[in-house]
């Protein structure tokens, strides 16, 4: 399974769900217990994509 990974306050976060209303939440990409709420419009892309 491939995670998007994407760049919030400076550190690397993996998407866990996208919401229709444009937030999304995401987690650390290495914890699996900081998972925050952020609209769509505060993450960046980043090239990068990780495979379990």
């Amino acid at each position: 399974m491939n995670k998007e990974i994407v760049r919030y306050d400076g550190k690397l976060f993996m998407v866990i769900y996208k919401y229709s209303s444009g937030y999304w939440e995401i987690r650390e990409k290495d914890s699996k217990f900081n998972v925050q709420l952020v609209h769509e419009s505060e993450v960046q892309a980043v090239e990068e994509t990780v495979t379990f």
